[in-house]
């Protein structure tokens, strides 16, 4: 065994009892709880924007192809066509969009009003597997979501009445069709939960008399996260004034900022382990004062200043790869427990879960205990230049 490795690996232990000394386990605590705390945030963040993700592709088509500034398209069969020839593509459907009035006996909200084929809307979101009560058959009807039922006081088989706002000359009145409220959904996300009415395509069309207008058509792709690639594909093949806007793009504000807040985490968490290289610094110099007569002792049989600060190193390395192992370790079976048996509620009025979510990632694994490493091994340097410093007499005359 390296010398200086086994004098560094004695230092971690007490005199007294055969376990670490106080100064070195306070040092090894503090890493693992800095390891700890920033690798169990950063899981339930992760879990966090995963379960967001996951709740907006639940609603949400992976691209809209359609046209600049929201102009209704025409030329339908021509954009059908042009899509066909992508083998990434998995399915397209036609859709409107239409901001209008929804009302239940006295009850009114504004609404975002989709209309789709019934048949391909399933191939495209998953409103099919979201239905909390009733069905997903627009046939004569509607489905809208848990809040906006909540808010209208209505229940399946209710009739509603959907307004297209204004007429198409002033003092003409809105038009208004009669639809039945045919199943309640629940995608988990306030935003389409409070504003979205699914109606019949045609049916919309026939309300706000757009003819065989559409609003773009709606692709699903084998690769949610090649969709910036895709778009560009798609939109070089249409050219103006089409365009084709992915949901990553639709949503990018959502995620910015979660991305900075996990940063900003990752950042002020790290300070943790900041302070807990302090005390590893502290460990060592006072283990330098304490060991100046060993210090003396072992310049006397021919150690050199590189071989004295080794073992100061090696001491201080050892509590950082101890600390982040610990740490390591908790953190791993802490976020598998949470995640696998969901101790911790959340109350689902305030946030748009109810479980807490925990999701692991290795990367944050690999960059937490790295950093940890490093800043850990930095804190060594100070203390065993000191210790360098020491000359052979000195050190046994102040003894």
């Amino acid at each position: 065994m390296n010398t200086e490795f086994f004098i560094a690996r004695r230092h971690m232990f007490s005199k007294r009892v055969k376990f670490f000394s106080l100064s070195t386990s306070i040092a090894i605590g503090g890493i693992f709880v800095g390891v700890a705390a920033l690798l169990i945030t950063l899981s339930m963040m992760n879990g966090f924007q995963n379960e967001l993700r996951r709740r907006i592709l639940g609603g949400t088509p992976h691209i809209i192809v359609g046209r600049y500034f929201n102009e209704p398209v025409a030329d339908r069969a021509y954009i059908m066509s042009a899509l066909s020839r992508y083998d990434f593509i998995e399915a397209t459907a036609p859709f409107v969009y239409q901001k209008s009035i929804i009302r239940h006996e006295k009850r009114l909200d504004g609404v975002v009003i989709k209309g789709v084929d019934a048949a391909l809307e399933k191939d495209i979101t998953e409103i099919a597997h979201k239905m909390v009560d009733g069905v997903f058959e627009l046939s004569g009807g509607c489905v809208i979501g848990v809040e906006l039922a909540y808010n209208l006081r209505a229940i399946v088989g209710d009739t509603l009445i959907v307004a297209s706002p204004f007429g198409e000359r002033l003092g003409l009145l809105p038009r208004a069709k009669k639809v039945v409220l045919k199943g309640i959904f629940d995608f988990g996300y306030y935003d389409y939960n409070a504003t979205m009415v699914y109606m019949n395509l045609h049916d919309v069309q026939s309300l706000f008399d757009m003819n065989e207008l559409i609003t773009g058509i709606q692709v699903r792709v084998d690769d949610v996260y090649r969709t910036p690639h895709y778009s560009d594909v798609i939109e070089k093949e249409l050219g103006y004034p089409y365009r084709a806007v992915d949901w990553i793009d639709t949503n990018r504000s959502v995620f910015a900022a979660l991305k900075l807040e996990k940063i900003v985490t990752f950042i002020v968490l790290t300070l943790i382990i900041l302070v807990a290289a302090f005390n590893i610094v502290g460990t060592l110099v006072n283990m330098v004062k304490k060991k100046t007569k060993e210090i003396g002792v072992l310049r006397s049989y021919g150690f050199t200043s590189n071989a004295i600060m080794r073992i100061f190193i090696y001491h201080g390395t050892m509590i950082g790869i101890l600390g982040t192992v610990l740490g390591l370790i908790f953190s791993f079976i802490a976020c598998t427990l949470l995640a696998q048996y969901e101790f911790i509620n959340l109350p689902g009025d305030v946030y748009f879960i109810e479980r807490l979510p925990v999701e692991m990632a290795l990367n944050d694994f690999i960059v937490t205990a790295v950093a940890a490493l490093v800043i850990s091994f930095l804190a060594t340097i100070y203390p065993a230049k000191r210790a360098t410093q020491l000359t052979t007499v000195e050190a046994l005359r102040n003894e």
